[in-house]
């Protein structure tokens, strides 16, 4: 069962920023997960549309230049990374999962991903709840590894998943079973969980045979 840093390591270190990503790999993480949105033509790791939670600014991320947001202090004085340098960062550590946020990004993803070694491209998964961005990312390029974060319409999630040819589908700890365990593994998908943070969910996800799980505390899933 694969451990996924959610956010890096985002119990210890600030969530989405190198300092989080690097705790991560020092854990024990087998991958990383990270949110992105496209702003002022930049790929920038942030988990909400707002700077007000996660950095000492305040107001929508769409309202600054690139340049502006790099000066906020997303915590411990990190700034908030690109994509590029997440990806740098993990290269030859640890896979990396990137969480599509916003409204046009999976064409900047697609081309920045493109610039990469077929290997390394191997080892990162995008995934997004928003299905219109993952079929734009596939139409860019059909040999991108593509994972479905299901909606409570399971359904209607597994018909995405078969359509965008998604090696991976998620859901929350609450939504999972074992029947739906079974069921992505008989139509060929993984099944990864989030966010578990309690060891008593972590022993029930490898009792339900999930593949992975997301987790604020990557080293608690296999210790």
């Amino acid at each position: 069962m694969l451990s996924i840093g959610h956010r890096g390591a985002a119990a210890y270190e600030p969530e989405n920023t190198l300092l989080s990503i690097h705790k991560a790999i020092e854990l024990g993480a087998d991958w990383v997960e990270v949110d992105v949105y496209l702003i002022d033509g930049q790929l920038l790791v942030i988990h909400d549309d707002t700077l007000d939670r996660t950095t000492n600014g305040f107001g929508k991320l769409s309202s600054y230049s690139f340049q502006e947001l790099r000066a906020f202090d997303a915590g411990k004085g990190e700034k908030i990374p690109t994509l590029l340098e997440v990806i740098n960062t993990t290269q030859g550590c640890v896979g990396l999962n990137i969480e599509l946020k916003g409204i046009g990004s999976a064409e900047a993803v697609a081309s920045l991903l493109g610039e990469l070694s077929k290997e390394r491209r191997s080892q990162i998964l995008i995934s997004s709840f928003i299905m219109g961005e993952l079929k734009i990312l596939n139409e860019c390029d059909d040999m991108l590894r593509i994972g479905v974060l299901a909606s409570s319409d399971f359904p209607a999630s597994f018909q995405y998943a078969k359509e965008l040819n998604a090696v991976s589908i998620h859901f929350s700890k609450e939504q999972v079973s074992r029947k739906l365990v079974q069921q992505a593994h008989e139509n060929g998908l993984l099944l990864y969980v989030y966010t578990v943070n309690e060891k008593r969910d972590v022993q029930r996800m490898r009792s339900l045979g999930v593949d992975g799980v997301y987790s604020d505390f990557p080293d608690l899933i296999n210790s």
